[in-house]
């Protein structure tokens, strides 16, 4: 997938009247037409078109939702149509797909205004002829007492394999469901489908170094960020931690402006406090790094007499990193831009030192860079690139836009960057392997062959700390399997977060 998006045209409106029906049909015309990143097609389009925070709350649910379960959708509309999918044209079709989306998971849209306002939208937007045929397609949908129980009726008496069965009825690609099926289990495998096409829990770190909780309510209350309620037991897992209901425009806001709070996902925080543990003085790698979240809770654990060293090999995302620095006013910490795939990433860079203050940060720093680098630092945290599986609840198009080929490529990578890392961690240091996806391939197995390469120069850290972490999740306590392992495996129901992977190795003596 071609990360660097842009679209063939400019549009922008200024008008206050634009239509946001009209705003979720382009998108999702460029994002089936292209397959590029759902979130930069979304942002580029709210950025260019004036819309207030209901009408981009409406688009993004709906677009989300759309290609969230478009499988679904498109297996349901092939009985609903007299026509085949492929012969429906391309905006009448996503016209369709976002009809039959709302009439299904958007209980509070009347159906009268789902089927007028989709035919208007074909009507200004297509032809007058495909307007009838959207209109009798979707009042075909009305008629049905329960859309949902229709399609689940067709799929139970239709579909015989049971690989088609979850992929079609939870809408996930084959090869996906057949993956996590080898591996989890047919209830498990469903159980996972179901937690990630929920919405997912959004939470906000907020730095305690700047300001209290109390503090911070009064200022969340003064601009009207609507609180939500954390998952049982999760306010006592993680302090600084607020859960709100949406984080659209968040950066425009007094309070991330002044560095009060970052947005960081559940999964990622425990990995850095409960595995990483970072401590006051410590010197920590964070391997991976932007655009930041975990180096700056790394950079306010180790405290100023700490030191965090971030590589990225993405200059774009290393100017967020120093960005989110200069927000939150860090000053412990030191970027590289650096390939950590290639051995001996560090050697050349560390006499290309950014020093702290924001006014050099991107210049050559004056200070004598370190040359002897071997054993340097007490910790070190992969933040393994991945499939990024465990972030579809929030990201659906993940699931539709990875392939086994990239499984096994990243899990190369992931493999070749421990390798590499291995020599700046000291004797008695600690590696964190940290990712956001569910996928054996890319985890399990890359801790496995690190650990026979290394023969008895690593072991596996069994804390208890993952235990006290099961007691706060249900789910958790019910898997027995879950207390076994020695790594931790972040199911996307455990705690409502994003799922995700951890293991930390300790360096042998």
């Amino acid at each position: 997938m071609d990360t660097d998006w842009k679209p063939v045209r400019i549009l922008i409106e200024k008008s206050s009247s634009v239509n946001p029906r009209r705003i979720t049909l382009l998108i999702l015309n460029e994002y089936f037409k292209k397959k590029k990143f759902l979130k930069d097609i979304i942002n580029f389009y709210f950025k260019n078109y004036r819309l207030s925070g209901l009408d981009k709350r409406f688009i993004f649910n709906i677009v989300k939702g759309t290609v969230r379960y478009y499988l679904k959708i498109d297996f349901l509309l092939s009985f609903l149509s007299d026509k085949k999918i492929k012969d429906i044209d391309f905006a009448v079709l996503n016209i369709l797909r976002m009809g039959i989306f709302q009439f299904m998971y958007m209980d509070k849209v009347p159906s009268y205004s789902i089927v007028n306002e989709s035919v208007k939208l074909a009507k200004k937007n297509v032809t007058l002829s495909s307007s009838k045929f959207v209109n009798a397609v979707l009042r075909k949908v009305s008629s049905v007492p329960n859309i949902d129980s229709f399609a689940k009726d067709k799929i139970d008496r239709l579909v015989e394999d049971e690989i088609d069965k979850i992929s079609i009825g939870y809408s996930y690609p084959g090869w996906l469901v057949k993956y996590w099926f080898d591996w989890y289990g047919k209830e498990k495998t469903i159980l996972i489908c179901q937690s990630l096409n929920e919405n997912p829990h959004i939470y906000l770190r907020f730095n305690k170094n700047k300001v209290t909780i109390d503090e911070l309510t009064r200022e969340m209350d003064a601009i009207s960020v609507d609180f939500g309620q954390l998952p049982m037991g999760i306010s006592g897992m993680l302090d600084g931690i607020i859960e709100v209901s949406s984080v659209q425009d968040i950066t425009k806001t007094e309070i991330y402006r002044k560095g009060l709070i970052s947005v960081q996902d559940l999964s990622s925080q425990i990995a850095i406090k409960y595995f990483l543990e970072p401590l006051e003085g410590e010197k920590v790698l964070d391997v991976c790094a932007a655009p930041g979240g975990k180096t700056v809770y790394i950079a306010e654990l180790v405290k100023n007499e700490g030191e965090v060293v971030s590589i990225d090999i993405s200059k774009t995302r290393l100017e967020i990193l120093k960005d989110n620095l200069d927000r939150l006013s860090i000053r412990n910490v030191r970027i590289i831009e650096a390939d950590a795939a290639k051995p001996g990433f560090l050697d050349k860079s560390m006499d290309i030192l950014i020093s702290k203050g924001s006014e050099c940060r991107t210049k050559p720093s004056n200070k004598k860079g370190l040359k002897n680098i071997t054993g340097y630092f007490d910790k070190i945290l992969i933040d393994a690139p991945c499939s990024a599986l465990g972030t579809i609840s929030k990201n659906p198009d993940v699931k539709y836009n990875k392939k086994m080929d990239d499984v096994m490529r990243l899990s190369e990578m992931s493999y070749k960057i421990m390798v590499n890392c291995d020599r700046y961690l000291k004797t008695g240091g600690k590696i964190v392997f940290y990712t956001c996806t569910l996928s054996p391939i890319e985890n399990q197995q890359v801790i496995g062959k690190f650990l026979g390469e290394f023969k008895d120069k690593y072991r596996m850290e069994k804390s208890s700390i993952s235990d006290k972490l099961i007691s706060f999740s249900v789910q958790l306590k019910n898997d027995a399997s879950s207390r076994e392992e020695v790594y931790f495996e972040i199911m996307p129901y455990s705690f409502g977060s994003e799922a995700g992977f951890i293991c930390s190795l300790l360096k042998n003596s």
